[in-house]
């Protein structure tokens, strides 16, 4: 496995960012209510990562995504970032409310730039070695 940002394409990089992203969103709070609120860690919600081990791994290995396994992790991660929003609003004396916090937005976000990471990615391709110069 191997970081190579130089060699990597825009969607390598989309892909390498998206996934910060997602790790960064397990800080911030994914529910708030009033003076509590609770991180993605704290919510459990730091599984919801296990949409970008597939796409991060073949990134590293510079090896081809397979178009519908990548399409999948990141459809994967809107329809779980999407239901945990759902989860988290209801009505409260008549009114819709959300106790969803900013948390689970970025991580819609970083599933959204996955999957245009996914369909931009072209594995990196090593410089050609010169022989007998």
């Amino acid at each position: 496995m191997k970081f190579d940002w130089k060699n990597w394409n825009v969607g390598g990089k989309t892909i390498f960012v998206a996934a910060c992203v997602a790790v960064f969103s397990m800080l911030t709070k994914w529910v708030e209510l009033g003076p509590m609120s609770a991180n993605g860690f704290a919510q459990g919600t730091f599984l919801f990562l296990g949409v970008f081990v597939y796409p991060v791994l073949m990134l590293m290995k510079q090896r081809p995504i397979h178009r519908n396994w990548g399409i999948g992790c990141a459809a994967g991660g809107i329809v779980l970032a999407i239901g945990y929003i759902a989860s988290k609003s209801g009505e409260i004396f008549g009114r819709s409310v959300s106790f969803a916090g900013a948390g689970p937005v970025l991580f819609l976000l970083a599933s959204a730039a996955l999957l245009a990471g996914v369909l931009k990615y072209q594995p990196a391709t090593e410089p050609p070695t010169q022989q007998g110069a």
